[in-house]
């Protein structure tokens, strides 16, 4: 038999701890301890018990499992419990907007208890609804991982976004620009030129197209007009020499 004191452990980042685990079975059966910590611990065995000493307690561990096991030639028993270690939010990944089926601001959030998370956009905050929401797609052992979902964004979305991680003990935040959408043209800034194609030196600018188009109407009309002119002379010229003219 083994059993593991105390059953439960919830303390804070940072706490210490005693965990101790008691054996017994004929013959006396081995003790082991099995763990992967990054807190720092020492073992204390005497007889039949033994004693886990946790110190300076990480987030790192948040549970993580800590187990007990006797053994003998009979067979083995097991005791166990997973470390509760409460911490601040840490905001461990925000990444640029990506395209997928809606557009994405992918993040990692670690903390315990659960972090509540508020978003905002050029300092002023984001009502979440429809067309924007944060999703959770993930969680393992420590963190949450999701994003901030746009379906169909606009230019009026472009801009800073802060995620705001916030829980008992603490808050994080951190910022990431977003443009998904060009600005139209709102009609303040000088009127864009036109540039023809050019291999060389910047191009020369050009006559916008609506501009060609009278240009070639007018040549247009000249080039009927004269050719009209042309005839009449012609015309005129070899009709006043004809047998059939009138005298």
């Amino acid at each position: 038999m083994a059993r593991l004191s105390p059953s439960k452990v919830r303390l804070r980042e940072g706490n210490h701890m005693d965990l101790s685990c008691t054996t017994s079975g004929v013959p006396s059966p081995e003790l082991i301890w099995n763990m992967v910590l990054v807190s720092n611990y020492e073992i204390e065995t005497s007889g039949q018990i033994s004693w886990l000493r946790l110190s300076n307690l990480s987030s790192l561990d948040h549970n993580s499992k800590i187990s007990c096991t006797a053994e003998n030639i009979v067979g083995e028993k097991e005791s166990s419990l997973l470390l509760d270690i409460l911490f601040p939010p840490k905001i461990t990944k925000l990444s640029d907007a990506i395209p997928d089926h809606h557009w994405c601001i992918p993040f990692s959030v670690a903390g315990n208890p659960t972090p509540q998370l508020q978003w905002f956009l050029n300092g002023e905050a984001v009502t979440e609804g429809v067309y924007i929401m944060t999703m959770i797609h993930d969680v393992t052992e420590r963190e949450y991982h999701g994003c901030l979902q746009l379906d169909s964004p606009t230019h009026l979305n472009n801009g800073r976004y802060t995620l705001v991680a916030k829980n008992e003990y603490g808050t994080d935040q951190k910022e990431v620009e977003a443009h998904f959408m060009r600005k139209p043209w709102d009609g303040t800034d000088k009127e864009p030129y036109y540039y023809a194609l050019s291999t060389g030196a910047p191009p020369d600018p050009v006559d916008p197209p609506e501009d060609r188009v009278a240009v070639y109407v007018v040549v247009g009309i000249a080039a009927v007009a004269f050719t009209g002119f042309l005839l009449m002379l012609v015309v005129l010229k070899f009709g006043g020499n004809s047998k059939f003219g009138i005298k």
